[in-house]
């Protein structure tokens, strides 16, 4: 599994494990799309889950708050050092010609692939989207499609980005140099977090065969509440009753190919980590 490269350290222990990739692929460049979250990847945790658990005194009252956010403040902040020192020997240092890292158009690309993934996905058509899903991904949405009843599907709207798509992790990493390779044959990966909150619904749809006016046979796609009962055809641009606030983290990857870049694909979600863990971390 891939892992960035720490500053101080010998570049090689920063890179993938070589018994990941058969070195006869690698000079193909046959690497793989899905490596999976990058090691050490740090979503800070937000809300109610950045309070973690309280450390408590002699007296049982909470105690030492403000040092233990101390610490989560600075395992974010040397996190993120780490991120752009990997991020800076990748393009700079590791490959040429140099490849380009989009960090600021990023956002707006994981927005668009957001709304194109989803909406592809409710509709059942993932046939698109094959080129711009990593396999694991790819494989996961086709078997929740697989196990909807027959003539059903859903409806997946999103009715408003609640703020601009926020880029809480951005990593580089690049696979272990083979034998006589040149740094224009390089292959590596660019992996980015980003946060996307949305105002989005999801409803259940059932086809049903009736005849028209014409008496001609056509099929209509009939919203579902959750009793099953059809639900009245809203206005245009209307937001139904059950639209939920959504926060999701979304990860995007590009990979680099004998040297050359490929496009940003999706590789799935993540969750926000967990504040024990981040603790136990800047322990070590």
């Amino acid at each position: 599994m891939p892992t960035a490269p720490k500053p101080h350290t010998k570049y090689r222990k920063a890179l993938l494990g070589p018994q990941l990739l058969k070195d006869k692929a690698l000079k193909g460049g046959q690497i793989p799309l899905g490596v999976g979250i990058l090691p050490e990847t740090l979503v800070m945790p937000t809300g109610k889950n950045l309070v973690g658990a309280p450390s408590s005194g002699s007296s049982g009252r909470p105690t030492g708050d403000w040092r233990r956010r101390l610490r989560l403040e600075w395992k974010r902040a040397k996190s993120r050092a780490m991120d752009w020192f990997s991020t800076l020997m990748y393009k700079y240092w590791m490959v040429k010609p140099r490849p380009k890292l989009d960090y600021y158009p990023v956002p707006a690309i994981a927005q668009a692939l957001h709304r194109e993934v989803y909406s592809h996905f409710a509709a059942g058509t993932l046939l698109p989207m094959e080129t711009k899903l990593c396999e694991g991904f790819l494989g996961s949405l086709r078997k929740r499609i697989a196990l909807r009843a027959p003539n059903t599907g859903i409806r997946w709207t999103v009715h408003e980005y609640l703020s601009a798509p926020k880029c809480v992790s951005y990593k580089a990493a690049y696979y272990p140099p083979q034998k006589r390779e040149l740094s224009t044959e390089r292959n590596g990966v660019l992996q980015a977090v980003m946060r996307i909150r949305s105002l989005q619904s999801l409803q259940r749809v059932r086809k049903v065969s009736e005849r028209n006016p014409d008496n001609v046979l056509v099929v209509r796609n009939v919203v579902l509440d959750a009793q099953g009962n059809e639900v009245v055809s809203l206005e245009e641009g209307a937001v139904p009753k059950d639209a939920n606030e959504s926060m999701e983290y979304f990860v995007v990857q590009r990979s680099l190919r004998l040297g050359k870049d490929s496009h940003w694909v999706v590789l799935g979600t993540t969750e926000e980590t967990k504040v024990e863990e981040m603790l136990k971390d800047s322990k070590q």
